[in-house]
């Protein structure tokens, strides 16, 4: 384990004096910063102050002992991930495993060495900073997949093997009309600006609905509803649909004009690649169906199959299209427009 890589700050509390100079002068000596406090109540106040590294807390002490304390900071999310050493004379195991129990991290014995002090502040600091960058990194890598897939693998729901399964899924695909014309007209800058805040908007929906963010494929947008969340195959398809309305009215109110394509369908989920390499998608005839839909809609409209329109036709105002044909299909089929 590395050590912390700035100086770090440590509150020794404890009621007698003489054990915060000799605590305070082994610390300073190789670097640390210092706070103190006289209880534990003083030492949450200096802890809402100064969010200390680590704490070393005396057990016994007035107006608010260490084991008080101890807990009242571990039920506060703000402090909960400061570790905590006791500093004790009574080794009795009852008082060792309260304190554990609580949720400190470590026990030192009065009269501590400074060596054996030290050593256990550098391996608390060296795992709490360990745990800081883990949990820089986890939420970087987050960005990289839809948040209901992340929360799957994180809870041990979803793993990271090359499987899938077959469920019955709502698709849906959009893009952007007249695109390239808009990316002639921008510089670079410009235009990175202006499509992540349309991302964003779409992804604002996407997640306020409960859909699972597939990606982002050029200006086009593919999410689907029934996994890792269902509501039901049904009321996933309404959503769905829903979803597709607010995408059309965000991407109005930013002058910009979407069409869609929503099919509802079974789809193999999972994750398809490699054992280096994989992404958590969705394949399947109701995926291209969804696909061409969106191709086969027009500007400012919702264009879903005779499947979705079962489900969701108690929701929503809909008009029939009629029979249409779609690419790689060879009979036509109905599809309907989606009002509102």
């Amino acid at each position: 384990m590395n050590a912390p890589r700035r100086s770090s700050r440590i509150l020794v509390v404890d009621d007698v004096i003489e054990n915060i100079q000799l605590a305070g002068t082994i610390l300073k000596e190789k670097g640390y910063q210092l706070n103190i406090a006289r209880n534990g109540k003083q030492a949450l106040q200096v802890v809402e102050k100064t969010k200390p590294d680590l704490i070393l807390m005396d057990v016994e002490m007035p107006e608010m002992n260490g084991h008080e304390c101890c807990k009242i900071l571990k039920a506060n999310p703000e402090t909960q991930d400061i570790p905590i050493i006791f500093l004790t004379s009574n080794m009795e195991s009852n008082d060792i495993v309260k304190g554990f129990e609580l949720g400190a991290v470590d026990y030192v014995g009065k009269p501590f060495h400074a060596s054996e002090l030290l050593a256990r502040i550098h391996t608390h600091l060296a795992l709490r900073q360990a745990h800081l960058d883990l949990e820089d990194l986890t939420q970087k890598a987050s960005r990289y997949i839809s948040p209901h897939v992340f929360q799957a693998i994180f809870k041990g729901e979803k793993d990271t093997l090359l499987t899938t399964t077959q469920k019955p899924l709502t698709v849906f695909f959009s893009d952007i009309v007249g695109f390239s014309n808009c990316t002639e007209k921008l510089g670079d800058q410009e235009l990175t600006r202006w499509f992540n805040s349309y991302c964003e908007q779409m992804a604002a929906q996407v997640f306020k609905h409960g859909g699972t963010l597939d990606k982002f494929i050029g200006d086009a947008v593919m999410v689907f509803f029934g996994d890792p969340q269902s509501h039901g195959v049904k009321e996933d398809a309404v959503a769905c649909v829903r979803m597709a309305i607010e995408m059309m009215q965000s991407a109005a109110s930013m002058d910009i004009q979407i069409r869609a394509g929503i099919n509802s369908g079974p789809a193999h989920v999972g994750n398809f690649g490699t054992q280096q390499q994989m992404n958590y998608t969705i394949m399947g005839n109701a995926v291209n169906m969804a696909s061409r839909l969106e191709q086969g809609s027009e500007p400012g409209r919702i264009l879903i199959s005779q499947a979705t329109y079962e489900l969701v036709k108690d929701n929503f105002w809909c008009d029939v299209r009629g029979p249409i044909k779609i690419k790689g299909i060879e009979h036509e089929i109905t599809t309907y427009w989606v009002n509102g």
